[in-house]
Parts: structure tokens; C-alpha cells; sequence
């Protein structure tokens, strides 16, 4: 099994796990052999990419990071936010709604030491529900690394992150879809997004004040090169803090950053680098240590030519994984795989030296459906 972009998805792969839509209903089954008019379907859907089925892969079951239903509850939830402003209704969160975020908090604290794999928390496609639940997650999971760990600010972290995006519904849709792409006039009126979000937070009865603080600061950044109002470390929010964090890994995972996507191990080495800069120095190295490097299911190459899918990772040592190695530089498959630990001394002169990308990853796929 192994993710592919869509774009490079071929007739005959079959889908190695379900595709849902925003609401959580299964669109196409695991199993499926896909055809040209599936395929064109789920470009219509704004599927970005599926797990598709590869004979040279097997991988480890990966513990889901929240139940489907879970995410379902949290998306509808957030979509109800978002009905309820564009028709101009006084917005409150029901006891119902609390409860879905106290589901989400259990859900995500349910291993403390538990890797969020990318596989259970990136997004088949941009829409800003499926990216405020994932931004909740793993802010909550994050927060549990820092040594929070009572329900109270768990919770009200959770609602936040849920909500941080809010705002986004003043702004023209169309600078939204497009916006790797606008003019500095059009990313000024993006910009403003955080503090519509605010605004219309403020309004909301007997929220804490960090769920508007959240919805305005989530695009700050720790040395002041954020927006709207280039704060610093020092007067941003805690949950803040965190969320903007989180906010840059899932956007660069999902792709929404740039529309050609991020692998995964980017996504990580960008907030590495931003540590003590750009991000707070505590919460970057806490969500890193929630985050693999080379998540489950990653094809890469090694500096002695060989190709293998990571099987395994570490907490302690996120760069050297446990591969599958199946194949030589080549792309000639080898007759028999053999497992290989980076972690191991023997092991201590080899290195991943690619990461191998969509195109390159398909054509270690066959036929599939044979």
C-alpha cells in the first residue's frame, strides 16, 4: 500500500483504503479497481491523493490518530460554525459541539507516545473543514508534549484550533483557492482574514478569550515576520503559538501552501528550520517529537542505490528508519526483500538521500488487480 498523488493514479490500481468525502461518507471502497471515469470523478471531488495497492508493499498496521466518525463530527461541527455566520445567526457552541471537542481531545490523547503519521492527519483536498480538524489534533497532541495535560486547557486549545480559519469566510473566495498566486493588493485583503476572525469570535457569548486570540494570531510568528500585526514570542498567546505551527506543517503536507504538494519529510525539515526563528523553540521541538520524519509508507533511496518504503520509525532517532528494501537504483525489483535498521551501527554509513516523489514512486507499481 502506498499513497500517490492523483495525478499520477493509472486505470487498474486498486484503492488500498476507503475515500470519503467532507461528511465522512465513503465515496469509492477499499478494494475498488479504478477505471478512467473513477479517476476523473475524484478530480472532480478535489481528491489530491489515495492509498493505492502495491504488491511490493506491505505495511504494519499505523493506529488512526481519531475514528472517522470523530473527524466526521468535528468537520460538521465546523461547517455549522461557518453556516451560522454566512447567514448572519448569533453563533454559539451547543452542548452537543462540546462534547465532539471533548471527543477529539480523548481521541488524540488516547497514546501519549503514539507518532501522528501523515497517512491519518493530512487531507485528500484543500477544504478548510478536514484542515481544522487536523490543525486540532495535532495542536492537542502537541500540547500533551508540553506538558499540558488537564482537560480545561486541552479543550479550550481544541476549540481554537477548530476555529482558528473562521475568519476566512469574509474573504473572497476566489483570493482563497488562488492564493500562492495574488498580487500584493489581493494578499492584503487575504491577510485580513485573521482578524475578521476575531471580530466575529468576540461576538460569540461565553467563549475564552484565546479562541478569538487564536483566530488572530495563527499566522504570527515568533520573531515578528507574521501577520496582521507582527507580534513576537513574548505577546503572541500561548495556544497561539502552537497553532501556528501546526498551522505551516498541515498546510505544507496537504499541499495548500504550495499546489504542487510537500512531501511529508519537507513539511518536517521546515519547521526544524524555523525552530527558535520563526517558530517558539519549545513548541516546534514538541511537535516534531509528535511527527515522523519519514512517515510510514515513504519510498526513499539510499546512498548505496538501493529503494526501500519505511516500515518503522523513532522517536529517538526520526532520521534513521527501519526500510523494506525491494529495490536497486535501477528500479529493478529484487527477488527477495530484505528489512534494514539506519538505526543500527552496522548501518551507520548509509543514508536516505531522496525521498522518491510521485512520479518516480509509480512506477514500483504493477498491475495491481492481478
Amino acid at each position: 500500500m502506498q499513497r500517490l498523488a492523483l495525478a499520477f493514479v493509472c486505470p487498474n490500481m486498486v484503492l488500498a483504503r476507503d475515500v470519503y468525502d467532507q461528511d465522512g461518507t465513503i465515496m469509492v471502497s477499499a478494494g475498488t479497481a479504478l477505471t478512467e471515469r473513477l479517476i476523473a470523478l475524484l478530480k472532480n471531488w478535489e481528491i489530491l491523493s489515495v492509498f493505492v495497492c502495491n504488491p511490493q508493499i506491505v505495511l504494519p498496521p499505523i493506529p488512526e490518530a481519531a475514528q472517522e466518525a470523530t473527524r466526521n463530527r468535528a468537520r460538521l461541527m465546523v461547517e455549522h460554525a461557518f453556516n451560522m455566520i454566512r447567514r448572519a445567526e448569533q453563533f454559539f457552541i451547543s452542548e452537543d459541539e462540546q462534547k465532539t471537542v471533548h471527543c477529539v481531545v480523548e481521541e488524540a490523547t488516547q497514546d501519549p507516545r503514539a507518532l501522528i503519521h501523515i497517512a491519518h492527519i493530512d487531507r485528500n483536498s484543500r477544504d478548510i473543514l478536514s484542515h481544522s480538524v487536523n490543525v486540532a489534533l495535532l495542536s492537542t497532541t502537541t500540547a500533551l508534549s508540553l506538558g499540558i495535560n488537564s482537560s480545561e486547557p486541552l479543550h479550550e486549545l481544541a476549540l481554537a484550533a477548530l476555529l482558528h480559519d473562521i475568519g476566512l469566510l469574509m474573504i473572497p473566495q476566489d483570493l482563497i483557492a488562488r492564493r500562492g498566486s495574488l498580487t500584493s493588493e489581493e494578499f492584503a485583503i487575504y491577510r485580513e482574514h485573521s482578524n475578521w476572525g476575531h471580530a466575529i469570535l468576540t461576538q460569540v457569548a461565553n467563549l475564552p478569550d484565546s479562541i478569538a486570540k487564536v483566530a488572530q494570531e495563527h499566522h504570527e510568528t515568533a520573531n515578528g515576520t507574521g501577520y496582521p500585526a507582527q507580534l513576537t514570542r513574548q505577546t503572541l498567546h500561548p495556544f497561539s503559538r502552537i497553532v501556528s505551527a501546526v498551522n505551516v506543517y498541515e498546510n505544507l503536507c496537504s499541499g495548500a501552501i504550495d499546489c504542487k504538494g510537500c512531501q511529508a519529510y519537507l513539511a518536517y525539515e521546515s519547521i526544524m528550520a524555523g525552530a527558535g526563528t520563526r517558530f517558539d523553540l519549545k513548541i516546534a521541538k514538541a511537535l516534531l517529537s509528535r511527527i515522523p520524519m519519514y512517515p510510514i509508507g515513504s519510498l526513499v533511496e539510499l546512498t548505496n542505490g538501493l529503494v526501500g518504503v519505511v516500515m518503522s520509525t523513532s522517536q529517538d532517532m526520526p532520521h534513521r528508519p527501519q526500510l523494506k528494501i525491494f529495490a536497486n537504483s535501477d528500479e529493478s525489483v529484487l527477488e527477495l526483500p530484505f528489512l534494514l535498521d539506519l538505526a543500527d551501527l552496522d548501518n551507520q554509513t548509509v543514508f536516505i538521500q531522496e525521498v522518491l516523489n510521485d512520479e518516480r514512486a509509480a512506477r514500483f507499481i504493477g498491475d495491481s488487480s492481478s
